[in-house]
């Protein structure tokens, strides 16, 4: 199926700009059956902004979500933590960063892009920090457990 953007001048009528096959950001909205709407089954975007506005909107909820998770974990006590549960959380944001990557890319602009993917890597150099200082202080228990027990 071929996108077509034609622009016509409101006095004459005449094309003043054409595109062809246009690159939109396509999706499915959610219906809700109790609503008198129109029920639609696939939204395309092609206007830059609209796209724009629409990829933070939706990177914003999973951020913050996956922020939030993070952040508890991260000030928790470091007797309750286990490794296990930092690493789920890495992979969170692993597949977080590879849905931008792969998906919002080439929708987003340059510098939106390059802002969620710092976002992603501080939130992976935090957990990594954190692992670190947890293996560190079992290793150190152990270490003064077993010199105890000689």
């Amino acid at each position: 199926m071929s996108n077509y953007l034609v622009k016509r001048d409101s006095t004459t009528g005449k094309i003043i700009y054409m595109e062809y096959d246009l690159e939109g950001y396509s999706f499915k909205p959610k219906n809700k059956s109790n609503k008198p709407y129109i029920n639609v089954s696939n939204v395309t975007i092609y206007e830059r902004e609209m796209i724009d506005n629409l990829l933070a909107r939706k990177f914003q909820k999973k951020f913050d979500r996956l922020s939030q998770i993070i952040m508890n974990f991260l000030f928790q006590e470091d007797s309750d933590n286990d490794e296990g549960d930092f690493m789920i959380l890495l992979d969170e944001v692993a597949r977080l960063k590879s849905i931008v990557e792969l998906k919002y890319q080439k929708f987003l602009s340059n510098q939106e892009y390059k802002d969620y993917i710092h976002k992603l890597d501080f939130l992976d150099t935090q957990l990594r920090q954190k692992i670190a200082m947890v293996s560190y202080k079992r290793n150190l228990e152990y270490q003064v457990e077993q010199g105890r027990s000689r």
